[in-house]
């Protein structure tokens, strides 16, 4: 998976709220950062989430890569300290897509989440 689709990935989970705080955007721009996209190249991928262009989630292939993006989902969900209900049914959605343990999903959902570590 590139970086332009995984960060895809992480702005559709940001977004299923309809909102992106201040909280969720910050780390979406150190994700953008870490991945080396340019600030454009991510604007460009917020804009076209926003504008629904762009919609589908991609599943990476490895099981290291999907419990990856399920840690870096679930910590961009949980940055503003609260889960809306489509938050957290995005969390069991994704969970279950990914292929997580049910044991890591509700440890994601839980008041005491550590990271997924």
């Amino acid at each position: 998976m590139d970086a332009e689709q995984y960060f895809t990935n992480l702005v559709l989970a940001a977004m299923v709220d309809g909102k992106l705080d201040e909280a969720e955007r910050v780390l979406l721009e150190q994700h953008a950062e870490n991945l080396r996209l340019t600030s454009e190249q991510a604007q460009t991928i917020l804009n076209k989430v926003y504008s629904k262009e762009l919609t589908e989630f991609v599943k990476p292939q490895s099981p290291e890569a999907r419990k990856a993006a399920f840690r870096a989902v679930v910590r961009i969900l949980r940055a503003d300290k609260v889960l809306t209900g489509k938050e957290q049914r995005m969390i069991k959605l994704l969970g279950h897509h990914m292929e997580i343990p049910d044991e890591k999903i509700d440890a994601a959902l839980g008041p005491k989440w550590d990271g997924g570590k």
